[in-house]
């Protein structure tokens, strides 16, 4: 189990470096963090910054193009890099290990600056310290207490697990063979074949040796012996790392005991996804090599480990990391991903926002938001697949249920048509093109969804992701005492629109906390709910005529047939207003009826509208539409 001191990198320090012109601050928490966020947000960057100050080798060296280098202002160069490090939660052995990069309360911290003036070779000069003052002693030995494991985005794992030079494999085996004299056992397993191939007293070779013999003939006769040559056939070489190299993985497709040696296939005709596996696999094996040393600090670092992997698999690797965070000491766990699996699979306190902004990185740890614990559990249940596309966003469009959900991205093809057609400011065409989600989060849920992107006690900007919840006013009449309205239907029982009302929906109170927000708002229906206020924005005739299609005819209802065709031809021309709440209302009943339904209803208008259909959209979901993408909306009005 993980002791009382879990030592981890606490805070992340980035300035010209790549994407990052001006001083970026990246907090983690310890053990396990998630970071989610759009392509070039910068993810990769934080990764590459980590394995550069501490030194792996497969990241010790710098480029021009690590230097920031503006897309968008001629001669906007970074003169240096900068990379800090501070690392918290130090064991008493660990303070002593890393003392001289210990502060006054013995946090560790670790400063790297790369000046932009390449040396003949092309170098760049590096200067690493510890501590506050650069001029402070320094130990370089410490940084053998540091054990780097970089798990890259797999695009070719087979690639990486091939035998050879680079072999992920070999650098396993060879770390696991600590003793000199085991690496010398090996070689003489080795050399001893080879002198039974050179020997060959027994003719066990007869055809290496034949090989050989020809060739020398060969050799002789076209040569001569004066210009001629001798050659001898053995292996490439006989050391240690030569030997280790050339060992190569080979699979079977299940979980087996005593499998044959000649069922193994190799690798090249395994599934990527697998490959995928095998290759993590190997890369994990190293982490048990370190169990048992207290006083190493690991840092585990993963890019987009969902690559060719299903879902359940993604699942199980996620588990299997929080399963290694429970036996380990001294690990921290960083992983970069895309994947809403991975996300929606761990405690939202791990998930780090990561988004480009101004020239920086932003980095939004959701554990620093100090979330309720009655919204942190409501979000660690609902934060499903689906739900937790909005971390990927640029912004999130909140709806209570399955209609909204279906029609919402047709309704915003024709407002932001008819936005972009009187406004300068021009915006996206549709919901996929401004990177805009919809989320369905099944009821009045509001005040824990927005607590992800708004603080609702001071309105301080969390997530920095455009929110818009569009919620139903249900209303219900101010009860009096002479009032003898019942409780079932007091909803919908008035023909009225214009009597005193209360909303019925407790999301609505969040209107006033929300009110002074940079990035949440929510947006209210004008009159009842959505499916009564499309009925009142002239949209009846439309609603009517997909109720009738799907209506069950053969239950010779021809009363409910005759009022439908009644509304179908009054063409939504209305002589006064409660003619037409009155079919508004028939029209929202008959949505909701066994027979019907809001989600099959939805999904015929949904068609209708792709068809050609026109439709009048309520001003609260323009308003909320448009403001998710980024655009400008009166809200008095």
């Amino acid at each position: 189990m993980v002791g009382e001191y879990v030592m981890y990198i606490s805070e992340l320090t980035i300035e010209g470096y790549r994407n990052s012109k001006h001083e970026s601050v990246i907090r983690f928490k310890d053990k396990l963090n998630i970071l989610v966020g759009e392509n070039a947000s910068g993810k990769s960057t934080i990764i590459d910054a980590i394995r550069l100050i501490l030194k792996d080798p497969d990241q010790s060296y710098v480029t021009e193009d690590d230097f920031y280098n503006s897309f968008y202002e001629d001669n906007i160069t970074a003169n240096n890099i900068k990379i800090d490090l501070k690392f918290e939660g130090l064991s008493e052995e660990q303070k002593i290990t890393f003392l001289t990069w210990c502060d006054d309360n013995f946090n560790a911290e670790l400063h790297l600056e790369i000046d932009k003036k390449p040396n003949q070779k092309g170098y760049y000069k590096k200067s690493i310290w510890g501590g506050k003052s650069k001029t402070s002693a320094f130990e370089e030995e410490v940084f053998d207490y540091i054990n780097i494991v970089y798990l890259p985005p797999l695009r070719d794992a087979e690639e990486k697990l091939r035998n050879g030079r680079k072999s992920k494999l070999a650098q396993l085996i060879n770390s696991y063979y600590i003793q000199d004299e085991r690496k010398k056992q090996l070689e003489d397993v080795y050399k001893e074949l080879h002198k039974s191939i050179i020997n060959d007293k027994d003719n066990k070779f007869s055809e290496i040796n034949q090989v050989k013999n020809n060739i020398n003939k060969t050799i002789e006769k076209s040569l001569g012996s004066v210009f001629g040559q001798t050659i001898n056939l053995q292996f490439s070489e006989l050391n240690f790392n030569s030997i280790i190299r050339n060992i190569k993985m080979v699979f079977f497709p299940h979980r087996f005991d005593n499998v044959p040696d000649e069922k193994f296939r190799d690798i090249a005709i395994n599934s990527l996804g697998y490959n995928n596996l095998l290759f993590i696999a190997t890369v994990f094996a190293e982490l048990e090599f370190i169990k048992d040393n207290s006083n190493m600090f690991t840092v585990l670092l993963i890019e987009e480990p969902e690559a060719h992997l299903h879902p359940q698999l993604q699942i199980k690797l996620i588990k299997y990391l929080e399963d290694i965070l429970q036996s380990i000491d001294n690990i921290q766990i960083i992983v970069t991903t895309h994947s809403p699996v991975i996300a929606s699979s761990v405690d939202i306190d791990n998930i780090i926002h990561i988004k480009a902004d101004n020239d920086k990185i932003v980095a939004k740890k959701i554990y620093d938001f100090k979330l309720p614990n009655d919204t942190k559990m409501f979000l660690n249940r609902w934060m499903d697949v689906t739900k937790s596309t909005l971390l990927f966003s640029r912004g999130v469009i909140l709806v209570e249920g399955i209609s909204e959900a279906i029609l919402i991205p047709s309704f915003a093809e024709k407002v932001l048509e008819e936005y972009n057609s009187l406004n300068e400011d021009k915006l996206p065409n549709n919901l996929e093109e401004a990177g805009i989600t919809v989320v369905n989060i099944g009821g009045r849920f509001f005040e824990h969804f927005h607590q992800l992107f708004t603080n609702l006690d001071n309105n301080e900007e969390r997530l920095p992701i455009r929110c818009s919840g569009i919620t139903d006013k249900d209303p219900k009449p101010v009860k009096n005492d002479n009032s003898k309205e019942s409780e079932k239907d007091e909803a919908f029982s008035t023909t009225s629109d214009n009597e005193e009302y209360e909303s019925g929906n407790y999301a609505v109170k969040l209107l006033e906390k929300l009110k002074k927000s940079k990035n949440s708002k929510l947006f209210v229906s004008e009159i009842k709910t959505f499916e009564y206020d499309l009925a009142m924005n002239g949209n009846l005739k439309l609603m009517a005529e997909i109720i009738k299609d799907k209506w069950d005819t053969k239950t010779n209802n021809s009363k409910v047939k005759n009022e439908l065709d009644s509304i179908i031809n009054k063409n939504n021309d209305y002589e006064n207003d409660e003619d037409r709440r009155s079919d508004a209302m028939y029209i929202f009943n008959h949505i909701n009826s066994t027979k019907v339904g809001k989600g099959l209803f939805a999904q015929e208008l949904y068609i209708k509208l792709k068809q050609g259909a026109n439709i009048n959209i309520p001003n609260y979901i323009k308003k909320a539409i448009i403001w998710a993408c980024g655009g400008k909306v009166n809200e008095q009005e």
